[in-house]
């Protein structure tokens, strides 16, 4: 693929206009990091599944709108995937929100555990959502995650909506293989991943008295980023419309 082919990807909150303003992050990104020109082919994405195609149109002073031409509407990745988790320090928690929105996950969902060692603030979601779309402008995603706000781990499971719910668990008989190789089919599948220092037996309880069922996703004990991700690419490699195991014990 020639370099002229490549069509750079920008994000904007709406596309419903012939002509789609970008914003002033999005317009420096194109005209002063990738150096782009009036009639450069791009493609601009709102994030919820609506695609357009066009061309940059520069108007001055560091702004730049896209020329629509074509549009389409893409689909979800099927199952649904929730991934709850207690949040990781840093630049791993980055890697997480990164990775998990390349994977394709639609909801992402901060826990505060007895045991976190991060207490995600609810104003640090502005943050979160740059990184998924910087991750899905590189990656070719369609759809960014919703992102929920930090809540204790009770308030999570008492908002859990329906769906196959596993608990990574790193004690469990169960395996993430035996699970996705049962007969019922789910098309929401909710993932809860603790903290390293593992969750407490009463915390682990409440999890399954509320249907989470413990899988353990390897031998080895894994960082909460590791397993979170872990999970959602096994999940995704096996496509849509896969059968996934009845809730059960450990």
């Amino acid at each position: 693929m020639s370099k002229r082919s490549v069509r750079h990807r920008f994000f904007a909150e709406s596309i419903a206009a012939e002509v789609v303003a970008l914003s002033t992050e999005e317009s420096h990104h194109a005209l002063d990091v990738l150096r782009l020109k009036a009639g450069e082919p791009v493609i601009v994405f709102d994030g919820a599944g609506e695609v357009a195609e066009g061309v940059l149109e520069v108007l001055g002073r560091g702004s730049a709108v896209v020329k629509v031409h074509r549009r389409r509407k893409a689909s979800p990745l099927e199952p649904a995937v929730e991934l709850a988790f207690a949040a990781p320090k840093g630049k791993r928690l980055d890697w997480l929100l990164e990775k998990a929105t390349e994977l394709g996950a639609t909801t992402l969902s901060p826990v505060i555990f007895e045991r976190s060692v991060v207490r995600p603030r609810a104003d640090r979601q502005r943050r979160w959502r740059s990184i998924c779309i910087a991750a899905a402008k590189q990656s070719g995603a369609e759809f960014l995650p919703a992102i929920a706000p930090p809540r204790e781990l009770p308030a999570y499971l008492a908002s859990a909506g329906d769906g196959l719910r596993i608990l990574g668990d790193p004690a469990a008989r169960a395996t993430l293989p035996q699970v996705l190789a049962g007969p019922e089919a789910a098309r929401v599948v909710r993932i809860l991943v603790g903290p390293e220092g593992g969750m407490t037996e009463a915390e682990r309880a409440l999890a399954v008295k509320a249907g989470f069922l413990p899988v353990r996703m390897a031998v080895q004990v894994l960082r909460v980023e590791t397993a979170v991700v872990g999970f959602l690419a096994v999940i995704r490699a096996l496509g849509a419309g896969v059968p996934f195991g009845p809730l059960g014990g450990s």
